[in-house]
């Protein structure tokens, strides 16, 4: 039985629109503008493209039963996290990370399109390790589900109907993103800048649940959250830029992001890379949980 004309006319135009969306993304890494954000309105233009995965990164589950994107599948980002060696929350094997992503119906040459309430760290977790992986096509919703509800877009409590597929995994990973505990130690002492993303208080040592608290020595205080305005949006490019210079993080240096186990860090990493087009970004995803645990690293702020 042969398609209608309207079907395939709508057909055609999601692959035309992924097909346009791509070329602009390739355009502006070449460009070294990297943002890889997608409307609202480009997403529900696209609900129907088979090339398209939406991932829901909220924090709780029941926030996906209530309501969620029409053909979004649920990700806790917690599941992109094993014990390396005894070290907790260190980022997935990238052969169980294949495996997980064909679950989810991702080929390699699927386009991800990640979202949280509004600008959370969860999300950000999920586009490093792709992007640590090699894989070319993601982004984030932006604004997440709040403004995609403020608009009266279409939402559901059904599931997808995903057919699981086998994720080909490069030839090596993307390692210049992502700093191993030898390449903090090594990467400092050459110049490199660490950034906490932590909370100040986490920071400070003020608070926190590790065998030690406080700070990587020699790393600046930059929590996440400082790159948001109150409403959750994302600052303007200008004034992150200027939060960023206030502090010595610029283009032109090597800038490793650490937190507690990552997702933080991949925020920041985010926000550097993406928003801003910060050639030289690493994520330490072994972050604090691995160097508080080291006796003999230093560690600073401890109350």
């Amino acid at each position: 039985m042969r398609l209608p004309s309207l079907i395939k006319r709508t057909m055609l135009f999601s692959a035309v629109g992924l097909s346009l969306f791509l070329s602009l993304l390739s355009g502006a890494q070449a460009q070294g503008q990297t943002e890889r954000l997608v409307s609202g309105e480009w997403l529900a233009a696209n609900l129907a493209n088979e090339n398209v995965r939406i991932v829901d990164t909220r924090m709780d589950i029941r926030d996906y039963w209530q309501s969620h994107i029409p053909g979004a599948v649920y990700l806790a980002t917690d599941l992109l996290r094993w014990p390396d060696h005894g070290v907790p929350g260190k980022l997935l094997g990238v052969q169980a990370l294949a495996i997980l992503l064909g679950q989810m119906g991702i080929g390699e040459n699927t386009l991800v399109v990640a979202y949280y309430d509004k600008n959370g760290y969860p999300p950000f977790y999920l586009l490093w390790a792709l992007e640590f992986i090699g894989h070319k096509n993601f982004a984030l919703l932006e604004d997440g589900i709040e403004r995609w509800r403020t608009e009266g877009r279409s939402l559901t409590q059904d599931y997808p109907k995903i057919k699981p597929v086998s994720f080909r995994l490069p030839a090596k990973p993307h390692s210049e993103i992502r700093a191993t505990l030898e390449d903090v130690l090594k990467e400092t002492k050459a110049g490199a800048v660490l950034l906490d993303a932590r909370p100040e208080d986490l920071y400070k040592g003020e608070k926190g649940a590790w065998k030690r608290k406080g700070h990587i020595k020699g790393a600046i205080s930059h929590p996440w959250a400082m790159d948001v305005s109150s409403d959750g949006a994302w600052k303007p490019r200008e004034e992150l830029l200027a939060l960023y210079a206030k502090q010595d993080v610029t283009p032109d240096k090597k800038i490793i992001v650490y937190c507690g186990q990552g997702q933080m860090a991949a925020f920041a990493y985010f926000s550097l890379k993406h928003r801003l087009g910060f050639p030289n970004v690493k994520v330490y995803d072994g972050s604090f949980s691995e160097w508080s645990a080291r006796e003999d690293l230093p560690v600073e702020g401890t109350k």
